[in-house]
C-alpha cells in the first residue's frame, strides 16, 4: 500500500548519425500525472453525542454504560480507486478497559481492551471509561452497492473483518472488497458509505468521584489509505 504516487518509466532511442554530421535535434517529452484524491467525512459533525447525563443516575458500585451512537462515514472520492482507512486514539492514555455491552451489530459484549478507546478523565485525573466503534458489515457500499469488508495488518493479506471491529493500530487498515477466485480485492469507487456504531461506558460513580460537571472526551482520526 502506498499514498498517491506515480512512476514514469522513460525509454530513451539513440540514433547514429554520418561521422561528419553535426546536425541534431532534441526530443521532449513531458506528461502530467493527476493522482485521484478522496475526502472522508462524517455525519454529525463527527460527534456521538451521549447527552447529559445526572450524577445520581450513575451506578455507585458497577460500571455504567450509556448505549450507542451511530454515525456515518463517507468517503468520497474524485475518480474510482480502493481506499482503506485506519484509525488512532488520541485519547488513548486515558482507556480505562471495561466490559462494554452490545457494541458489535450482532448485540455481543466486548471484553477485549484492545478494540477499546479512552474517553478522557476527570479533573483529578481518574480514567472515565472506554468506547468502542463498529461497522455494520452488512450495510457498508461502494457506489450504491453492498460490499464486503475485510481488514489486514501491515501489507498483509485481507481477511474476512468477522464483527466489523476498529481498532487503534496504524498498521490496522480495512476497506471494501470483493471476492475473485477466492481472494479478497479491495473494490475501486467514487464514494464509499460506512455504517458506525459508538458504544459507550464508565467506571462507578464511586470509582469516578465527580462533584463538577465533567465531559466525556473521547476524540478518534480517521485516516485514509490508497491501496
Amino acid at each position: 500500500m502506498f499514498k498517491k504516487s506515480a512512476t514514469c518509466l522513460l525509454g530513451f532511442l539513440m540514433m547514429a548519425g554520418s561521422a561528419f554530421s553535426s546536425d541534431s535535434v532534441d526530443l521532449k517529452i513531458s506528461a502530467l500525472f493527476e493522482s485521484g484524491a478522496c475526502t472522508p467525512s462524517l455525519s454529525n459533525g463527527g460527534e456521538a453525542n451521549f447527552g447529559d447525563i445526572p450524577f445520581g443516575t450513575l451506578s455507585k458500585t458497577q460500571e455504567n454504560q450509556l448505549g450507542s451512537r451511530f454515525l456515518t462515514l463517507t468517503i468520497a472520492c474524485t475518480q474510482m480507486m480502493p481506499v482503506g482507512w485506519t484509525v488512532t486514539d488520541n485519547k488513548k492514555e486515558s482507556l480505562q478497559a471495561l466490559t462494554i455491552k452490545a457494541p458489535k451489530y450482532n448485540n455481543e459484549d466486548l471484553n477485549d481492551a484492545s478494540y477499546e478507546f479512552g474517553l478522557g478523565k476527570t479533573a483529578a485525573g481518574v480514567k472515565l471509561g472506554a468506547y468502542a466503534i463498529y461497522t455494520d458489515i452488512n450495510n457498508v457500499m461502494a457506489d450504491g452497492i453492498k460490499v464486503n469488508v475485510v481488514s489486514r495488518y501491515g501489507g498483509g493479506n485481507w481477511y474476512d473483518s468477522g464483527a466489523g471491529e476498529i481498532k487503534d493500530d496504524p498498521t490496522f487498515t480495512i476497506t471494501a472488497s470483493i471476492l475473485v477466485s477466492d481472494a479478497y480485492v479491495p473494490v475501486a469507487a467514487k464514494t464509499f458509505t460506512w455504517p458506525l456504531k459508538v458504544t459507550a461506558a464508565v467506571q462507578s460513580a464511586h470509582t469516578l468521584n465527580l462533584s463538577d460537571t465533567t465531559s466525556l472526551d473521547g476524540s478518534t482520526t480517521i485516516s485514509l489509505v490508497y491501496l
